[in-house]
């Protein structure tokens, strides 16, 4: 016999839209912090505060951009693809990255946190 509908009860409705604006919250303060560091990066000034995986993934730019300083080539690499801890700074990844021109005799960079 197939279940009926049930209406949801209020108390369930309630804890659904805190949820929901909970997750909205966090998604702005993420993407707050990721374009502050992009602008802090842009203009050159030095980085106090690093986002973290997490944040640049809720905040919908997974995307790092990392500037090799030896032959100024620039590769995107994207969060998502290799599972990291969530808490940890984006810098981490700086650690698995060569640069494919100068097979990894160069100093990567991060330039920025894209879309």
């Amino acid at each position: 016999m197939p279940e009926q509908y049930r209406r949801p009860h209020h108390h369930e409705r309630v804890k659904t839209t805190e949820a929901m604006q909970r997750a909205w919250e966090a998604e702005a303060d993420a993407r707050e912090m990721v374009l502050a560091f992009n602008v802090r990066r842009e203009q050159g000034r030095p980085i106090w505060a690093w986002p973290t995986i997490a944040a640049a993934i809720t905040a919908k730019h997974p995307w790092v951009t990392i500037l090799c300083e030896s032959c100024d080539s620039t590769t995107d690499l994207d969060l998502r693809m290799k599972p990291r801890p969530a808490e940890v700074s984006i810098r981490a990844v700086l650690r698995e990255v060569k640069c494919p021109r100068c097979n990894g005799h160069g100093r990567p960079r991060i330039v920025r946190l894209s879309q």
